[in-house]
């Protein structure tokens, strides 16, 4: 966004917007008033043209001063620019708050080195909403909602006020969130597999709130891959069912906003990243070992957005440092930045 600033209209002098009468001078007292003016403006009178408007040898000294300022006027440099802040929403799938808080420090500290404007969580065990308020807090964020108590909420963090629309359990395994901030309409959501009636609500929302007018984001952990990704599926790991001879996918998750005309932004902006589920923090008790762990990485954390939305996302990130991010939680940050 450009702010330029109002160019303050040319100061008019005299009573009819002339040249006021003063006493003459000689040309000495013309060099000497010049050099002066050279010292209070000289950019000015750097300018190729300006000086024509002081031509003349025994022109007043106030007459040479008025007309400067006129000049000024019209030699006008380019207004400045100013640069506002872009913003990034961070989605992260806790690992039940980063294994069961034992991690929770490392990776409160890391989120606020990141600076994001709002946090997006699931799996936000072991603390009530008060708790989720202290923790935002430590990452800059004064504003803080969980969808609900118990079970595996999901929540959101952010540096501006957030509005809660909904938050709704009934008929979800998990249920999500819906809430207002930054000029952003956020679904938080945290999926069951195979339970195609929850995207299918969500999308129907969605895109109830783009018809009237709303930047819709839907976030969170999606337990299913998406189509995008599908060479990638084909050469790396042991996932989907092989149907005679052919390995399969459900991507009826992820389709149902594809086809809904959501866009897939990690995809969008950091095509090359190919996982946000799979890290070291699996092993032993999911995984036994690295080779185990690699073998089922995946994508299954999303943030989508409406078109119109999506043309304000500028970059995309999955954040795969197995040596902190990755010991913390099994599934990996994912980062989009939008213009202001």
């Amino acid at each position: 966004m450009i702010i330029q600033r109002e160019v303050e209209p040319r100061p008019r002098f005299g009573n009819d917007g002339g040249e006021q009468d003063g006493p003459k001078e000689s040309p000495v007292q013309h060099e000497i008033a010049l050099q002066k003016l050279r010292l209070h403006w000289p950019a000015a009178l750097s300018v190729s043209w300006c000086p024509s408007l002081i031509e003349g040898r025994y022109l007043s000294i106030r007459v040479a001063t008025l007309l400067l300022i006129l000049g000024l006027g019209a030699c006008r440099a380019v207004p400045p620019t100013v640069q506002m802040p872009t913003l990034e929403l961070i989605n992260w799938n806790t690992y039940h708050l980063f294994d069961h808080q034992l991690h929770q420090e490392s990776a409160t500290a890391w989120l606020a080195q990141q600076q994001p404007a709002m946090v997006a969580l699931q799996e936000v065990l072991h603390v009530d909403s008060s708790g989720l308020s202290s923790l935002a807090e430590k990452w800059g964020h004064p504003y803080a909602v969980m969808h609900k108590e118990s079970g595996y909420p999901v929540a959101l963090t952010s540096s501006a006020p957030i509005e809660v629309v909904e938050r709704r359990v009934a008929g979800f395994h998990h249920g999500y969130l819906h809430a207002r901030t930054h000029g952003f309409d956020v679904l938080v959501v945290h999926f069951w597999p195979g339970k195609i009636h929850e995207p299918q609500h969500i999308a129907k929302l969605a895109l109830d709130l783009v018809s009237k007018g709303k930047r819709v984001l839907v976030v969170g952990d999606y337990n299913g891959e998406i189509r995008h990704d599908h060479e990638y599926l084909l050469e790396h790991g042991q996932l989907g069912e092989v149907v005679d001879g052919v390995r399969t996918f459900d991507y009826r998750i992820t389709d149902t906003f594809l086809e809904s005309g959501f866009v897939d932004l990690t995809h969008a902006h950091a095509p090359t990243a190919r996982y946000t589920f799979g890290s070291p923090a699996l092993i032993p008790r999911w995984r036994k070992d690295m080779e185990d762990v690699q073998r089922t990485r995946r994508r299954i954390d999303y943030i989508f957005a409406d078109p119109s939305t999506a043309e304000r996302a500028i970059s995309a990130r999955v954040v795969t440092d197995d040596s902190s991010v990755g010991q913390w939680s099994d599934h990996y940050p994912v980062g989009v930045t939008f213009a202001p």
